[in-house]
This record gives C-alpha cells, sequence and structure tokens, in this order.
C-alpha cells in the first residue's frame, strides 16, 4: 500500500507543479514538500518490504539531504503565501538549506560511491534490517543523529509556519471573516501545517523507540502509522487538483492599489476587484488581444501585476478564465467590425484576422462556439 500511495502522490504533484508553476511558482515549494515525503515512503518500502537489493541500493540513503528540506519549504511556503512574496525572495532564504547541504557533504562518498558498493550494503540490510543503525551512514553524522534530526527539524519549521499563521491572524482578522479566498487559503496553511506537525512527531516517536527496541520490531509497529501518513499526504494534492485550485491562487494582496486609484474604481468585497476592473480597462483600451500571440505575460509586463493576481482576477471576479476571456472579446471584435461593414472591404477570414484570432479554423470554431452560428450565417442575419 505503501508503494502506491507514494507513487501516487508523486503523480499528483507533478500535475500542481506543470499546470501552476508558470502561474504562482510558490507550487514548486509545494510539490516539493509531497515529493519528498513520497521518496521517503518508496525508500521505506524498497527497504523493508520489498527487499530487492537492487531497488534497496537505489533508494536507500541516496535521498537522505532531501529529507531535510520538507521543513524549510513548509516554512518559506506559508511566508510566501500569507506576504505574496516569490520562491526564494531573500538570499538570506539560502540559510534555510544548510541541514540540506551539510546532509549533501555528509553523505557525499555514499551518494558517490560505486553501485556494486551499494549492492553489497543493500544485501546486508535486507538480510537484518537492524543494520540499518550502522550502514550507508555520512562520515560527519551517524544514521541516529540524522534519523532524529530530520523529523526534529520539520517539528521546528511547523511550529514557525504556525506562528506566522498566528501573526496574520491577528492583523488580518477582518479580512479572514469577509473575504472567502482569505479564510480558504488560510485554512489549507493550517491543515497542511498540522498533517505535517502529526506525520513528523509520529516519524520522531517511532525513532526515538529504534534506541530501545529491535528495529524490525519498531517497524512492524510502525506500519499503521506509515499508511495513515501516505494516505494524508495523497490526498492533499489530490483535493488541490480536484477540488480547492483557487488555493494555488494564494491570498489577495492589492500590491497594485497605487496605481488603481488612478482609475477612480472603487473595490467592493475582494481585495483584487480593483485589480481586475484596472485589468479590464487595459484590455478594454489597449486591445491586445488583436494581436495573436496575446498571453497572460503581456498583462503581467505591461501592468506589473504578479501573475497568479491576473489569473485569479479573470477566473474569479471576472468569472472567465483568461483563455475564455480572450476569445470571447476577440468575437465582440469581430462582431463590430461585422456590423460596422467591414465585410464590404475585407473578407470574412480577413475579419478573423483584424480581431486576433491565430487562423481561420480558430476563428470559425470560436465564433461559432460563442454566438451559436458562423461569421457568414451571423453576417446574414444583419441583412
Amino acid at each position: 500500500m505503501i508503494l502506491y500511495i507514494s507513487l501516487f502522490s508523486i503523480i499528483t504533484s507533478a500535475i500542481i507543479a506543470i499546470y501552476n508553476w508558470r502561474i504562482n511558482r510558490n507550487a514548486l515549494l509545494l510539490t516539493g514538500i509531497f515529493v519528498i515525503f513520497s521518496t521517503y515512503g518508496l525508500t521505506h518500502y524498497f527497504t523493508v518490504y520489498y527487499q530487492d537489493p537492487f531497488w534497496t541500493a537505489i533508494f536507500y540513503g541516496n535521498f537522505s539531504p532531501y529529507w531535510y528540506l520538507p521543513g524549510p519549504l513548509l516554512y518559506l511556503y506559508t511566508r510566501n503565501t500569507l506576504t505574496d512574496k516569490p520562491v526564494f525572495s531573500s538570499w538570506k532564504d539560502t540559510f534555510h538549506l544548510l541541514p540540506f547541504v551539510i546532509q549533501v557533504i555528509n553523505m557525499a562518498p555514499y551518494i558517490f560511491s560505486s553501485f556494486d558498493y551499494k549492492l553489497g550494503i543493500a544485501r546486508l540490510i535486507n538480510a537484518d534490517i537492524n543494520n540499518v543503525r550502522t550502514l550507508g551512514a555520512g562520515f560527519l553524522i551517524s544514521p541516529g543523529i540524522s534519523f532524529v534530526t530530520r523529523p526534529s527539524l520539520i517539528i521546528i519549521y511547523a511550529c514557525a509556519s504556525i506562528f506566522l499563521l498566528i501573526k496574520y491572524r491577528q492583523k488580518e482578522r477582518k479580512n479572514l471573516t469577509s473575504n472567502k479566498q482569505n479564510k480558504l487559503v488560510y485554512n489549507w496553511l493550517l491543515t497542511l501545517i498540522l498533517v505535517t506537525l502529526f506525520v513528523a512527531a509520529n516519524f520522531l516517536a517511532l525513532t526515538i523507540k529504534l534506541y530501545v527496541a529491535p528495529v524490525n520490531k519498531v517497524v512492524l509497529e510502525s506500519v499503521l502509522a506509515y499508511n495513515i501518513s501516505g494516505i494524508a499526504y495523497a490526498i492533499l494534492p489530490l483535493a488541490l487538483i480536484v477540488f480547492f485550485p483557487k488555493i494555488l491562487y494564494g491570498i489577495p494582496i492589492a500590491t497594485f492599489a497605487v496605481k488603481a486609484k488612478k482609475t477612480n474604481l472603487v473595490a467592493v468585497g475582494d481585495p483584487l476587484t480593483e485589480t481586475a476592473k484596472v485589468i479590464e480597462a487595459y484590455i478594454q483600451k489597449e486591445k491586445p488581444y488583436l494581436y495573436p500571440d496575446f498571453a497572460l505575460e503581456d498583462i503581467e509586463e505591461a501592468l506589473d501585476i504578479p501573475k497568479h493576481h491576473i489569473t485569479y482576477c479573470f477566473a474569479y471576479i471576472l468569472n472567465k478564465k483568461f483563455t475564455a476571456y480572450r476569445s470571447w472579446i476577440r468575437v465582440e471584435h469581430a462582431k463590430e467590425l461585422l456590423k460596422g461593414g467591414s465585410a464590404d472591404s475585407l473578407s470574412i477570414d480577413g475579419i478573423g484576422s483584424q480581431s486576433g484570432f491565430p487562423s481561420r479554423s480558430s476563428f470559425y470554431a470560436t465564433f461559432k462556439a460563442e454566438t451559436g452560428m458562423t461569421p457568414s450565417q451571423f453576417l446574414e442575419n444583419l441583412a
């Protein structure tokens, strides 16, 4: 079961990264947390249950430096989401990677050793799981210290993340009450942190048991705990994809408020309502949709608004995803050209080109999807 849970979590996490990293790169931090926990599950499965020397040699020891990253990634993801900062917004953030770097140095002799050497270690571990206490260790830090410090570091960072949530709640209590997006993301962060804290505390308790009981006995007793932890970390990314995709847009923070005031637009309800109106006003005035390669990046560059804010504004304030809005406004422009008599001097295909459609087929298909008729039929109805 651990194998399938871990693989499923990796797949769903990859989907999150592929479809969201261009919009909100903090999604990469979230994906990193899920994937790293999954590699721990795979290592546990191949080392303890499957007991195949080949797979044990691949997983055992080689991934241990990465197990020092979930804590820092959780903290950075929480902080960046609450403050709307980008990934590693300051050079000081690299200090959070020090435990990972130290473990890379510690494990370097083993990681870069020959595969035959690792196979020998794997066979000894498969023969007696208690050998994990001494075999495949780094040259600076003993396995026992590594076993304890990994979950301990996650617990420390999880507690620091809870502290960030408490400060945010005290400061933004009004927004948490009035804005659904803020409340949704806040509750998501709290759930993620508490689940992570539960899993890390469980692992730490099991690790402490290793000092007073044989490894195989502790492993046997930990089956339920590993399964519960794995299921929790498989459900979280799945829930994001299927039920709560809005979480990935983060907490809307109106950093664009200074420019927005120039338009005399009044924000109502959502903190980014004003920003959404500024975006819409820009599109209506500058007509960037008339260019076939018009994309989110053009709005981001023109208005200096974070891309995940733009995506959020389209999806949840303007109530159309960007691609749907772009198609709609291009069709509206084509309809105005047809109504204005442009068909007297331009072909139907020319009107599609003048409206920003990249091809004849996309013009006809989109126009019919929006209006229920082809451009030619629309023109005939005008006569």
